[in-house]
């Protein structure tokens, strides 16, 4: 005589893959399509300003090298004043492009070097954010799958 079982399903795996492709989607759009806060909060690049005119006295950093936050990058003697002002970088990361010469003149707002910030936001959201959609296309495919 052959027994019978009566075994509900459970829609454990279309939650899971629901919630993942939520998070999949989140993840997509701010790491690909970041807004304007999140741009302010992670910035792709920082540009290091000057915020008066005058001329370079020293560069300390050159192209490729990698500064902690609040270490000197010029010195800039003001041509106003004959004072000195020391520019340092506002966050961690590597210097790439936009360096000025030593006793190079300086205009205010004109930006002295471009720094490369070592967050890894962006690399963090596009890696969750391809993991877990492949996740829930697993759940969706289980789900449907065992149905």
């Amino acid at each position: 005589m052959a027994r019978r079982f009566h075994v509900q399903g459970t829609n454990d795996f279309l939650v899971w893959a629901v919630a993942l492709l939520a998070l999949g989607l989140w993840c997509v759009k701010d790491g690909w399509f970041p807004s304007e806060s999140v741009l302010e909060r992670h910035p792709h690049t920082v540009e290091i300003k000057s915020p008066q005119a005058g001329m370079v006295k020293d560069v300390f950093v050159k192209t490729g090298d990698k500064r902690d936050a609040e270490q000197p990058l010029v010195r800039v003697l003001l041509t106003q004043t004959n004072a000195e002002m020391i520019l340092k970088t506002p966050i961690k990361g590597e210097v790439t492009t936009g360096l000025i010469k030593k006793d190079e003149l300086v205009r205010a707002d004109q930006t002295v070097a471009v720094v490369l910030p070592e967050d890894s936001f962006y690399t963090f959201n596009r890696s969750l954010a391809l993991l877990s959609l492949l996740g829930a296309m697993v759940c969706a495919v289980i789900h449907f799958l065992v149905r």
